[in-house]
């Protein structure tokens, strides 16, 4: 146990193999215990492959005997050595109706990182996983070698008939990456406020007497806001959105400082001051909108299209705005989104319907409204989707009977019998007006609109009611909606192998990655059954499960999209 444990905390806290070599680390063991034998690096790595192997064949007997499909998430990133790794993280709701989420692979991919050696090294991981029948989606970001993979996995997995109805809901492009886009190409038409802001504070970061300077500036102009304006990094939106809304702030200040500080010539205009005051209330909706979307500890199927729709209502607004050059920037950015949308309008739409407070009359009416003419033909695509996902799902659902009406007429008519021909009609008249699992969910009446719905739980307490649906909802939520999952682990892959670490093999890095995705699973779930027995223990009136989206992004302010992994589709990342 002892040893195990100090396995686990190498894992967990990124510490070198090397450390139980340490003359110190073992003076400190010996204190604890001075029986505990000390192992050696070599031995430490034993164990690490051991553990990660272990609860590697648990992991995949679970995710086997699960009932449902699961949803992946895949991105690449290039370490300091210049090699590349494929991240594969699964995502599934267990047998309790709790999201689930395990990085299941950290792999070297050989170059070059084109489609076709994407597509490989992730059936390889599909097979080693048992995986290739349980496929239902996989999210990625908009690069074309992205597009081409998911075009020779539809085709694989169609061939062999391990995917539902025609794989249509298979691709789920990155909402973050998507909104990335949209935003870019807004900057690409305003950029001037950005760049007198961005050197004004790149002038105040540049050294420690500006720093001082500007420090006291704030105490005597009586500016009490504890951030202070961080320096953006240009690829990536949602920084310079957070540079502009905190300068902003600090206007007087600066203005201050100009009046102190002959170096300082990059003051923003009054007109600039504006742009940037009126950017930020732009670009809010997109921000709140990235935040939501990626959640990695709840479902975000169905939260991307309301958040999606205030995108696009936003847009619409200022695309009539009287300043010119915002009303270009909108139609830029419109017609970005258009894009994105036809290509992405299935996945985006289809979670909404299963959601008991909207269902398909909420969708058909947004988007008749919203798209005009276009609206009856997304809707047309909308509802043949869904109703050829529920017949797959029935297909596979053992006294699904209900679900499909026989058409035949071949009773035996009993000749004598003069009133036969009516029963017949009768019958027929009857088994035409029985109504289908889905027909009955559309037309129940709706769930009061409640921000803090927990969703699973709706679907787990009306499974029975709804049996085939349910196993849809199940899949259909697993779907995250951005590739943060598998992006979060670069963070991790990036300490792993540092430049003091750059001998590990590709086995061992993948065994740390996955083993600390795995140990920090575990502690998450341990903790919060202790906490939900110690509050239900206590009070039980104050237990309340809250699911709601705005009070579950508060870990996820600070997302942020890799630089070399913004592309839009027609870029090619390597």
């Amino acid at each position: 146990m002892s040893r195990e444990a100090m396995v686990n905390f190498i894992v967990l806290q990124e510490l070198p193999f090397s450390l139980v070599e340490h003359a110190p680390f073992q003076r400190f063991i010996a204190t604890l215990n001075p029986w505990f034998t000390i192992v050696s690096r070599t031995t430490v790595v034993e164990d690490v492959i051991k553990s990660y192997e272990n609860r590697r064949s648990a992991l995949r007997e679970t995710i086997r005997d699960s009932d449902s499909r699961v949803c992946f998430t895949a991105d690449l990133w290039t370490s300091k050595q210049n090699l590349g790794y494929l991240c594969v993280t699964c995502h599934f709701i267990n047998k309790d109706w709790k999201l689930q989420k395990r990085i299941i692979s950290f792999n070297l991919v050989a170059s070059p990182h084109d489609g076709l050696t994407m597509f490989n090294a992730l059936l390889k991981c599909l097979k080693d996983w048992h995986l290739e029948t349980k496929v239902f989606s996989i999210t990625l970001d908009n690069a074309k070698n992205n597009n081409k993979m998911v075009g020779y996995l539809r085709t694989n997995l169609l061939e062999r008939h391990l995917l539902l109805g025609n794989g249509g809901l298979l691709h789920m492009r990155c909402g973050a990456h998507v909104l990335n886009l949209i935003v870019k190409e807004g900057f690409k038409i305003i950029d001037t406020a950005t760049t007198r802001i961005r050197e004004s504070v790149k002038y105040i970061q540049s050294s420690q007497a500006r720093k001082q300077r500007f420090e006291e500036i704030i105490v005597q102009v009586g500016i009490s806001c504890n951030k202070r304006p961080p320096l953006d990094i240009p690829t990536r939106w949602n920084s310079t959105y957070l540079m502009l809304e905190c300068s902003v702030q600090y206007r007087i200040a600066f203005e201050a400082l100009e009046s102190q500080d002959l170096s300082y010539v990059d003051i923003p205009s009054e007109d600039e001051w504006k742009m940037a005051d009126l950017l930020c209330k732009i670009f809010k909706p997109f921000y709140d909108a990235t935040n939501v979307i990626s959640g990695s500890l709840y479902p975000t199927a169905h939260l991307y299209y309301h958040v999606l729709w205030t995108v696009k209502e936003k847009i619409e607004k200022e695309s009539s705005n009287k300043d010119y050059s915002i009303a270009a920037m909108a139609v830029k950015m419109q017609e970005k989104f258009q894009k994105y949308w036809d290509l992405s309008f299935l996945q985006i739409c289809v979670p909404v319907i299963l959601d008991p407070r909207f269902k398909f009359n909420f969708i058909a009416f947004r988007l008749e409204v919203g798209f005009g003419n276009k609206g009856p033909s997304y809707t047309a695509k909308v509802k043949s989707t869904l109703e050829d996902l529920f017949a797959a799902y029935s297909s596979q659902t053992p006294d699904s009977s209900n679900n499909f009406r026989p058409q035949s007429n071949d009773e035996i008519i009993d000749e004598n019998d003069p009133w036969a021909d009516w029963e017949q009609h009768l019958t027929t008249q009857k088994k035409s007006a029985e109504k289908n699992e889905l027909e009955i969910y559309l037309q129940d009446d709706l769930f009061p609109r409640q921000k803090d719905l927990d969703i699973l739980q709706w679907w787990m307490m009306h499974s029975t009611k709804y049996p085939i649906l349910s196993r849809m909802a199940r899949d259909l939520f697993a779907a995250p909606a951005s590739t943060v999952a598998s992006e979060s682990a670069f963070s991790t892959s990036g300490r792993v192998i540092s430049d003091y670490r750059s001998r590990l093999t590709s086995k061992n890095v993948e065994a740390l990655i996955c083993l600390q995705d795995w140990l920090r699973a575990e502690g998450n779930l341990l903790l919060a059954v202790f906490n939900n027995m110690l509050v239900q223990d206590c009070n039980p009136k104050i237990y309340v499960q809250d699911c709601s989206p705005l009070r579950l992004i508060s870990g996820h302010t600070n997302f942020k999209i890799a630089e070399d992994d913004i592309s839009d589709d027609e870029g090619q990342l390597d």
